[in-house]
């Protein structure tokens, strides 16, 4: 539409801004030079890194759970419960990732050595193959936080893209077995399938119970796997793997990953472990783990922003598996066959995986801000912080309903333990002729939970009960108590106004 008092239309306007801007690209430097910056320009030249904010007292207090709740932007009238999906990044994190691209367009060149300089705290740099860098800088601070050696850490874009990676990088041949679970996400699933298509590989699925409670112990689940990977392999000489979820995504479950890892190891088999609900969660200790491949988020529990990741690939230790990086920029040249890296297990994956184009580092230096943070919170008081609201909330639902609403009961032995708490507290749960029924009034609840005042993001899964199963035929609520900015009221009022809400479909429910 033309403007009405000058005849001008908006094309034809931004036409003349674009020519305007092709000319002075193209004038004498004097005339760049004298012309006077925007004040964006000026603020982002100015721009000065944050640290974490400073906390006082302990974290058993109430008051001390306030101060890093006021460190994240998430306003007043909404409450997060879905940080399984996605984390709301610390006002200093944004701030920080504001003035990394700033410095970054303002001077492409040295901007990381830049900051260094004026920030030698808030931005370190390390060393690398190549030399100075702040990538290794960062990838040590990860290392340290989860007990790995730097050169095993990946600073990856999500859980998917590092899963891509793993399973790019692993010579797969026929007769190769994985065993994995009836419970994986997409990011696992979509690369087993491809093994197994492209490849020849034989897949063994484990079903867990779609019901999981406080009878289950930690020695059954282990025989689960321990049984798939005693069976026979189709092939002489086969690989044998495990890949499975830390914490399963659909019902919250998490698996006890060392004495899963362990009985792989004593059956000759590698593990792929996916932690996307891991990082910023759960205290980690790589090492201790034992496992070969972590995968995991940073935009989740971590709160690093999105597209941000960490990978962990084990590099020191016996009986590393074979391992063909998966990423390949670093992996050779047609002029030179076999490539120098063939068959080797003697490149750092921290350097040969990361480098593998322009990287977006602003992110991912913004990721490990919030690492830093939570490191000065801590990461063991985060998980007590967070495990302990799920374990209310449970008690909740359970007060109502009963125990038999919850997919997965609060357990007492620790390693089941999780901040990811999944239920359904309407009769016919566990009947998938009711499934379509509850799906849909579920889903209506959560849209009507994210209408009111204050806001209350939660989400629902659905599984198949048996991996034999044709469809999904099981759903539930899942709801994620993320300590940093939640607190014992706020799921109070959430059970009160989900309560509410069931009870307006009318459904019959559990109790």
């Amino acid at each position: 539409m033309a403007n009405s008092s000058s005849g001008v239309g908006r094309r034809e306007l931004f036409r003349g801004a674009a020519m305007a801007s092709i000319a002075a690209a193209f004038a004498p430097d004097v005339a760049r030079a004298s012309t006077t910056p925007t004040p964006a320009v000026r603020r982002a030249r100015q721009g000065e890194l944050l640290p974490p904010p400073a906390l006082g007292g302990g974290p058993r207090t109430e008051r001390f759970w306030r101060q890093v709740r006021r460190a994240f932007v998430l306003p007043e009238d909404y409450i997060h419960l879905n940080t399984g999906t996605t984390g709301s990044p610390p006002a200093f994190v944004l701030e920080n990732l504001a003035v990394y691209g700033a410095r970054k367009a303002l001077d492409p060149r040295d901007w990381e050595k830049t900051l260094h300089a004026e920030f030698p705290d808030l931005f370190p740099l390390g060393t690398s193959l190549f030399g100075s860098s702040a990538v290794a800088a960062r990838q040590a601070q990860v290392a340290a936080a989860y007990g790995a050696n730097a050169d095993e850490i990946l600073l990856s874009y999500n859980t998917t893209d590092a899963c891509n990676l793993i399973f790019a990088g692993t010579p797969w041949a026929p007769g190769d077995r994985i065993v994995t679970t009836s419970m994986e996400h997409p990011a696992l699933n979509g690369p087993i399938a491809w093994a197994r298509d492209h490849h020849g590989v034989e897949v063994v699925v484990i079903d867990i119970p779609s019901t999981f409670t406080a009878r289950h112990t930690v020695e059954e689940v282990v025989s689960w796997f321990d049984a798939a990977l005693a069976a026979p392999l189709r092939s002489a000489g086969a690989k044998q793997y495990v890949a499975f979820s830390e914490v399963f995504y659909k019902n919250g479950l998490r698996l006890p990953v060392a004495e899963i890892c362990a009985a792989a190891r004593a059956r000759g088999a590698f593990t792929i472990v996916d932690s996307a609900h891991g990082w910023g969660q759960l205290p980690i200790d790589c090492h201790a783990y034992g496992a070969d491949f972590i995968a995991g988020a940073g935009h989740k529990w971590l709160c690093g922003g999105p597209g941000t990741g960490i990978c962990y690939v084990r590099s020191s230790g016996s009986a590393l598996p074979p391992f063909a990086m998966g990423n390949f920029f670093l992996y050779g040249n047609p002029s030179q066959a076999p490539s120098a890296n063939f068959g080797k297990r003697t490149w750092p994956p921290g350097t040969y995986l990361q480098l593998r184009g322009e990287s977006n580092t602003p992110a991912l230096y913004a990721m490990t801000d919030a690492l830093a943070f939570f490191r000065a919170i801590g990461l063991g008081e985060i998980y007590e912080r967070g495990t302990s609201l799920a374990s209310y909330l449970r008690g909740r639902i359970a007060e109502r309903w009963g125990p038999g609403a919850l997919w997965v009961e609060d357990h007492p032995d620790a390693r089941f333990r999780t901040a990811l708490v999944s239920f359904n507290p309407f009769r016919g749960k566990d009947d998938p002729a009711q499934y379509a029924t509850l799906n849909t009034a579920i889903s209506g609840i959560l849209a009507a939970l994210a209408a009111e005042t204050p806001k209350i993001y939660v989400r629902s899964t659905t599984w198949r009960d048996r991996s034999s199963d044709p469809a999904d035929n099981r759903v539930g609520f899942r709801v994620a108590t993320h300590g940093v900015y939640l607190d014992y009221d706020d799921v109070d009022w959430a059970v009160q106004r989900l309560a509410a809400h069931v009870d307006a479909t009318g459904l019959p429910q559990l109790r």
